[in-house]
């Protein structure tokens, strides 16, 4: 069955990530993160932070690295600034202004650039149909 084997290779690559954790520093303490519990990357004023569900981490890579070490787990850049995990996406819409929106999993609102906007819909289309690769 080719989504069962999809799905192991998925898994086995989110567990080798795993095990090499992303340090996040809050409050001058580091903490180690789950990448699967990221929500989101953003950039702002040359520091990028990892976004959780409740929680804000400084993490010491830049988007672009962010985008590639973590493209198999479903990261996929939304904008100029952020990189998102299109497993913790629960919802797109457009608004009123033409702009599309994806609302995560915790609630909270992004806005796509329309420059990402097709790369984003093609990324979501492979994970949700089980093409896109996720070793």
């Amino acid at each position: 069955c080719q989504s069962a084997t999809d799905e192991i290779l998925w898994a086995a690559g989110l567990l080798e990530n795993t095990g090499k954790r992303l340090i996040g520093i809050k409050d001058g303490a580091e903490t180690p993160l789950s990448i699967s519990g990221i929500f989101y990357f953003e950039a702002v004023e040359k520091r990028t932070f990892a976004c959780l569900q409740t929680e804000v981490y400084e993490v010491f890579l830049t988007l672009k690295e962010a985008e590639e070490r973590f493209r198999s787990l479903g990261f996929v850049r939304i904008s100029k600034s952020v990189v998102v995990n299109l497993y913790r996406v629960q919802a797109i819409k457009n608004d009123f202004e033409m702009r599309t929106l994806i609302c995560l999993d915790n609630q909270e609102n992004l806005i796509i650039s329309r420059h990402y906007r097709s790369a984003f819909r093609e990324r979501l289309a492979a994970a949700v149909s089980g093409k896109e690769a996720r070793s």
